[in-house]
């Protein structure tokens, strides 16, 4: 009686610890009433004690195991009702075994092929379509195409649950179609028999198949439809090649260590999930290439181990070494270490996570260009960064640095402030979020902007600047702010590229819209009988351009051979009259940089100068910065306004001027409208002479006396305004327009020197009359 008492009561303690250890509540010691908050807290604590890593008791890692597997079952959200409720499975299968009916054997027959498992995961055409258009996916995406009307679908059931089961926690995506829902997806993913499995991973879609009759199967089918250079394999050769590559790409490194291959499926999908922000790396250091690095970093022979690296790459940031590495902590080792110590603002998603909106967030920025002589002030700052983790714990401090010439929206948007500086090169901007679109900010300047490549004046800034603007509210403060545009993404694709992926997009889902409604409504008769139409018509439409580009081709071969050299040569010179109506856009509106040539005629000399000027002018006509005019001086505005220019470029503005019309027709003018001068040409200037070497452009040389009649101001010629020593004529060997001998020239004799002095006018070398402004054109 005794002994048997005793049994019953170890019994019942055996009993109640088995259940105690199953039981993921008491594993957390936390009541089954407890929210998914309380879960996580007690998860928290229970890690920081018995991590493999922080603590040193022989069971730690057994208790670690134990820990992280009834966080995951409390997490999962198909699971925690079955442990909320505390149900004796001994007493129900036992009351099972004897109550036995044939309203419950059919009620768990209904059960067994229950749907609701498979409909919870259902999703659209929409979100089919869009899986497919995604480019850089996080997660591996399995899609079942079902029927529940197939038996082999309900024969293959409890497979597919296992395999959900089993690939879910680790990072599967897992969605389910039906396929009398949705035909025209399961045609798309090249579906013939029910039950079709399909993956898609970065827009490519694999079909599975093999047979549903083992899990293994699927679980190789996962393997294979990851990306190729997921996680590549290094070894001691090729390994610091990988790790000293941080800076280009602004990621961390990661590096998974397993004594044996392949790779486990749970490494790669966690790989697959950052991606976009670590690298990772594997390395099999079973093998002998691999045995430096294991010493390096001194790796257990027996354990999977988990390295992360940043900007050191000798000295391992964080690293997790266990024989099951479970998914929770090597989540949370990864997104703790997401980011390099000093991580590049490269895109709007980095700034979002290491500086969110919040007055209590500061973030020191490094303005800096990508040079190696940039380099020192990265590298002081980063030194600081480190420090700062253990001088401000309780501070959300974030500490990164920007290329000047890759966000230069970014910068110009903090350098509008009263204390910015006109250039930020080499200089620390700190500022605060207050939305998503404004920044307070202040810039961090000193006597010299190379104090931030020295460590020491470094710390002793920047300590000084946060204990002032941390200590007291009025002490330092944020006093600028500025709003500030999106961030570019360095890494993401360009402008172009978007836009035909959303093209391309829009594109597919009109088409399998189509395709839908053909089969869903019996439009495929009159689908094809539309499409044979189009047909017809494009092929009659190209049919006419042939036969219209062959007609146009027979005419040019036709033309070509009765008329073989007679080819009409199109004018292209315009010449505008320059008038009231025209004058803004011949003088003060013209183009910077451009310039406008006016001859001066009268009703007498129009056809005579003007065919002239037209020939002189005509090699320039395809210039784009001269354009060509004349001015008709039997107009009273015409004159009045010459009369003025002359007026304005004398030193005595207030002398009044009197012109002989006369005198100045075959004047030509090149006026400059940006810098407000003017050269002028007339066959009595002495910059007019047909040869190089005449006598009034030599050194030393005055211009003849009297010079005002090339002007138009003397209204009579005077010979002795052009006398010159004749021994000196013959010697020089020059010959000028005008003679002493001669009163007048001739009308068509006056352009005779034009040529010549165009060259000099667009060599610079002609004298430039200088005015204060453009006098009006007077209608």
């Amino acid at each position: 009686m005794k002994w048997r008492l005793v049994s019953i009561v170890l019994f019942a303690i055996v009993l109640t610890a088995e259940l105690a250890v199953h039981d993921p509540y008491a594993v957390l010691g936390i009541p089954k009433t407890a929210t998914l908050a309380e879960v996580k807290n007690a998860y928290r604590n229970l890690v920081k004690i018995w991590h493999p890593d922080k603590s040193t008791h022989p069971e730690a890692e057994t208790k670690f195991i134990e820990i992280t597997t009834a966080y995951e079952a409390l997490m999962n959200k198909d699971k925690p009702d079955d442990y909320a409720t505390p149900v004796n499975s001994y007493a129900s299968n036992f009351h099972q075994f004897f109550d036995f009916d044939m309203d419950n054997f059919f009620e768990n027959v209904h059960q067994r092929y229950n749907f609701d498992f498979f409909r919870k995961l259902q999703i659209h055409l929409d979100e089919f379509n869009s899986l497919l258009l995604t480019r850089k996916s996080k997660k591996l995406t399995l899609i079942l195409f079902y029927s529940e009307y197939s038996l082999a679908f309900l024969k293959a059931q409890s497979v597919l649950k296992k395999v959900i089961e089993d690939l879910a926690p680790i990072g599967v995506d897992f969605k389910t179609m039906n396929k009398d829902v949705e035909p025209s997806a399961f045609w798309r993913a090249k579906g013939v028999f029910i039950p079709h499995l399909i993956s898609i991973m970065d827009s490519n879609l694999n079909v599975y198949q093999e047979s549903f009759q083992s899990v293994d199967n699927v679980i190789n089918f996962v393997r294979k439809s990851l990306p190729v250079k997921l996680i590549p394999e290094f070894n001691d050769f090729n390994i610091d090649r990988f790790l000293s590559t941080w800076s280009t790409d602004n990621r961390v490194r990661a590096l998974i260590m397993q004594p044996g291959s392949p790779l486990k499926l749970r490494y790669a999908l966690i790989a697959l999930e950052y991606r976009n922000h670590i690298s990772f790396g594997f390395v099999n250091f079973g093998l002998y290439e691999c045995r430096s690095t294991r010493d390096r970093y001194k790796i257990p022979h027996d354990k999977d181990t988990l390295l992360i690296l940043k900007e050191n790459i000798r000295y391992p940031a964080a690293h997790l070494s266990m024989t099951y590495i479970p998914m929770v902590g090597l989540r949370d080792i990864i997104e703790s270490n997401k980011y390099l110590t000093l991580p590049r603002l490269s895109s709007q998603e980095v700034f979002d996570t290491l500086c969110p909106v919040g007055e209590k967030n500061f973030c020191l920025v490094l303005v800096s260009h990508n040079s190696p002589n940039h380099e020192a002030h990265r590298q002081s700052i980063r030194r600081f960064a480190q420090e700062a983790r253990s001088i401000y714990p309780d501070v959300p401090l974030a500490f990164m640095y920007v290329f000047r010439e890759r966000q230069p929206h970014f910068i110009n948007s903090l350098i509008q402030g009263t204390e910015s500086p006109s250039e930020p090169l080499l200089h620390i901007v700190l500022l605060t979020r207050l939305n998503k679109k404004m920044v307070s900010y202040k810039w961090l300047l000193g006597d010299n902007y190379n104090n931030w490549a020295n460590y020491d004046l470094t710390k002793e800034r920047l300590t000084g600047v946060l204990n002032a603007l941390l200590g007291s509210e009025t002490a330092w403060t944020l006093s600028n702010e500025a709003h500030i545009g999106a961030v570019l993404d360095e890494h993401g694709q360009s402008l172009i590229a978007r836009i035909a992926t959303r093209a391309q997009q829009h594109v597919i889902t009109m088409f399998y819209t189509m395709i839908d409604l053909v089969i869903n409504h019996g439009l495929f008769f009159i689908y094809i009988v539309f499409l044979m139409i189009g047909i017809m018509m494009v092929t009659y439409f190209l049919y006419t351009l042939v036969e219209t580009e062959i007609m146009e081709i027979n005419k040019k071969v036709d033309q070509t051979k009765t008329k073989p050299s007679q080819t009409v040569r199109q004018r292209e010179l315009k010449l505008h009259e320059l008038r009231a109506e025209t004058y803004n856009g011949l003088v003060r509106l013209i183009k910077p940089g451009c310039r406008t040539i006016i001859l001066l005629i009268d009703n007498s000399t129009a056809v005579l100068l003007a065919r002239q000027f037209y020939h002189v002018v005509w090699p320039y006509r395809k210039n784009k910065s001269l354009m060509f005019g004349y001015l008709n001086l039997d107009r009273g505005p015409s004159r009045d306004w010459y009369c003025k220019l002359l007026s304005l470029s004398l030193a005595d503005t207030n002398k009044s001027i009197h012109i002989n019309t006369r005198n100045c027709v075959g004047t030509v003018l090149s006026l400059c409208s940006l810098k407000k001068y003017f050269c002028m040409y007339h066959a009595k200037h002495p910059e007019s002479s047909r040869h190089k070497n005449d006598k009034w452009r030599r050194v030393s040389m005055r211009p003849p006396k009297g010079d005002g009649e090339f002007w138009g101001f003397n209204e009579e010629s005077d010979e002795d305004n052009y006398s010159f020593d004749e021994d000196e004529e013959n010697t020089a060997g020059f010959k000028p327009i005008l003679k002493d001998k001669e009163e007048d020239i001739r009308t068509e004799h006056l352009l005779d020197g034009l040529p010549m002095w165009l060259d000099r006018l667009f060599e610079g070398t002609t004298k430039r009359y200088q005015i204060n402004y453009w006098p009006d054109f007077k209608v």
